[in-house]
């Protein structure tokens, strides 16, 4: 009697990419005039949208999928609701003070902020809104998920009633990534969302990170595979380097979202704190972080110019795409068109490799090449003069450098265990449709 052999049908899925378009929306629109910005999809702030009226309809234009991020998550926290997320136009509900639980569970007589959303959505002429959802683990009100899992509903009855009914709803939970490894918090999460009317879940996860966490990665990978029961695509939102990848290689997510150079992780462990006044006499500004190139992370600028004086220093740290012709000099003059190259690029490679080989590709290629160029990177021995210039330390640098080249070496030895454990034809995240009218929309949730 012969052996039946079982053939798996490989195919080659689409993984939805989503940008998040911050305060550099103008670099952003002349860089996607230019064709170096090939983007499909495409994440707006409810407090910034109304002006980058240009670039949206740029993008609507083309067909890219504008999807609205309501921010109301960051509005009930103490730490953010003065940011930028205050010129939302929901923020002014609350006459400078947080969005609280009683604006959304229906105890407020005058303001319907669900319905403001739904109106402001239309307005925009939104393909997708975020979910008015919150963050789980806030430690000064436990029961979000219910309110949440409410006001979604309430939003989609009030989309319909503004003649929104062709726009999609995503359902954002937000938590930390340690509460999501938990069966029972999971399980209480299905319970709650399960009948939304909702197209995708998109995970926050607090804590994550971008470095590639050998014992942390494969963990959370087991959780987005529990996730799968939902029967709904999977977006891992405020990701980036190695983690990203791996997230989407092994299937465990359908996509990403992220924004470029910003929006790259997610903390909020101080969510619930009142953020103390800057000091003034402390220079104002953040430091400029460039990615290296088939690295996985990034390093500051005065760390780049610092490493690539080294012998050898411009060869593997140069990068070496269309996006910089001459290297790391262009990477310190244009670092927001290399940052977007490399945050799109990667997921690209990923995108044109068979569903079923993406893992062992990620494990032969680019996790392989990030290895290696690891530890060529961490082996510069740059001067002591050159150091001084810019107020670097050398051995805590190496040793940064060090610790990573180890940690991408480790996530290597855990994802091939995994894939080896999960065998060919293993399951993967459903796909994301890409919704940009009415038809892909109904089609989407007929599914």
């Amino acid at each position: 009697m012969s052996a039946r052999i079982i053939e798996f049908k490989s195919t080659t899925q689409p993984i939805a990419h989503f940008i998040r378009v911050d305060n550099a929306h103008r670099r952003f629109g002349d860089l996607y005039a230019a064709g170096r910005l090939p983007i499909r999809r495409a994440v707006f702030d409810a407090s910034r949208i109304a002006g980058q009226k240009e670039f949206v309809e740029a993008l609507r234009r083309d067909g890219v999928e504008i999807v609205l991020d309501t921010e109301v998550a960051e509005l009930a926290a103490p730490e953010k609701f003065k940011t930028h997320v205050k010129d939302a136009p929901w923020a002014s509900a609350a006459e400078g003070d947080l969005l609280d639980p009683h604006f959304f569970d229906g105890t407020h007589s005058q303001v319907n902020i669900i319905n403001w959303i739904a109106k402001f959505a239309v307005e925009q002429k939104v393909h997708t809104v975020l979910a008015p959802s919150h963050y789980l683990a806030d430690k000064n009100f436990s029961n979000w998920l219910s309110v949440d899992t409410q006001s979604c509903i309430e939003l989609r009855k009030s989309l319909d009633r503004e003649g929104g009914n062709n726009i999609a709803i995503d359902y954002p939970i937000i938590h930390l990534h340690t509460a999501l490894n938990q069966q029972s918090v999971r399980n209480q999460i299905v319970e709650r969302i399960n009948d939304l009317p909702i197209d995708n879940i998109w995970i926050r996860a607090s804590g994550l990170g971008t470095e590639p966490k050998p014992q942390a990665t494969k963990q959370f990978l087991r959780t987005l595979y529990d996730f799968h029961n939902f029967n709904k695509p999977i977006i891992i939102d405020h990701v980036d380097g190695l983690m990203a990848q791996s997230l989407v290689a092994f299937g465990g997510a359908s996509g990403l979202a992220q924004g470029i150079g910003e929006r790259c992780q997610f903390k909020a462990n101080s969510w619930h704190k009142t953020p103390q006044e800057r000091d003034s006499s402390k220079p104002f500004g953040r430091t400029t972080y460039i990615p290296i190139s088939g690295l996985g992370r990034r390093l500051s600028a005065k760390e780049l110019k610092l490493l690539a004086s080294a012998k050898g220093g411009k060869k593997y740290l140069g990068c070496q795409d269309i996006c910089c012709k001459h290297g790391v000099q262009n990477m310190l003059e244009d670092s927001r068109q290399h940052s977007a190259y490399q945050a799109i690029s990667p997921i690209k490679r990923l995108s044109e490799v068979p569903d079923l080989n993406r893992e062992n590709f990620f494990l032969e290629s680019p996790l392989l090449e990030a290895e290696r160029l690891a530890r060529n990177i961490k082996d510069l021995n740059p001067s002591p003069a050159e150091a001084e210039k810019y107020s670097i330390d050398i051995s805590s640098l190496k040793g940064r450098l060090t610790k990573y080249h180890h940690s991408v070496g480790k996530l290597s030895d855990a994802l091939s265990l995994l894939h080896s454990e999960r065998g060919a034809g293993a399951p993967r995240a459903k796909v994301c449709s890409y919704r940009t009218g009415c038809i892909n929309i109904a089609q989407n949730r007929n599914r």
